[in-house]
């Protein structure tokens, strides 16, 4: 696959995700806010409806959510920071944070909020701590697997527990990181900014 494509896939997948994630944040929050339900269409009376667009917006962060991560994985090829690694706990992690926030309320979810917002981080945060216990995993997550000529600097390995020592050391040169991270930062930013604006829109 020419480098350029791999480079776009980087920019496109960083930007979808983020920009699926926060509207799914956004959405969250914005039913919690109207109690932690909501409903539109039907054949039944409805009693509350659901704010703004996020009947629909909220499934389709999904699935762009998904297909970001697909498009890392068959277009990005390791450049950049690794969505197969931080996807999953960025989406749990973050979206704990909503949970937290209403338990915190006594008028909103309470203890129910506080309960799933501990289930929400758990869920998130042992898988990334397993995960970057592993040194080629800490550097995957922070710049990727592939230097900025496109060639291989390592895998990404799903394992829990620390590596037997067997795996190959981080190779990635402070040119790769000089690049590569504003470069999927930049592109994470897009995605959240755009997903606001889209939001409020």
């Amino acid at each position: 696959m020419p480098l350029i494509l791999r480079y776009l896939g980087m920019i496109v997948s960083w930007s979808a995700f983020t920009l699926a994630f926060t509207i799914l944040f956004l959405s969250m929050r914005a039913v919690i806010g109207v109690g932690g339900y909501c409903a539109e269409g039907g054949p039944y009376v409805i009693e509350t409806h659901c704010p703004g667009n996020t009947a629909w917006m909220t499934p389709i962060s999904i699935y762009l959510g998904l297909g970001a991560v697909a498009i890392y994985l068959l277009v990005a090829r390791g450049l950049g920071a690794s969505l197969l690694l931080i996807a999953w706990p960025v989406l749990f992690i973050g979206l704990s944070i909503n949970f937290v926030e209403s338990g915190l309320d006594p008028e909103s979810m309470g203890i129910t909020g506080l309960a799933l917002g501990g289930m929400f981080f758990i869920m998130g945060a042992i898988p990334l701590v397993a995960w970057l216990r592993r040194p080629s995993n800490l550097f995957a997550a922070i710049a990727g697997t592939s230097h900025l000529d496109g060639t291989s600097a390592g895998s990404v390995s799903f394992q829990f527990g620390r590596s037997s020592g067997q795996e190959s050391a981080e190779t990635l040169t402070a040119t790769d990181y000089v690049v590569l991270v504003p470069l999927w930062l930049l592109s994470a930013l897009f995605g959240i900014w755009v997903g606001v604006l889209w939001f409020n829109s």
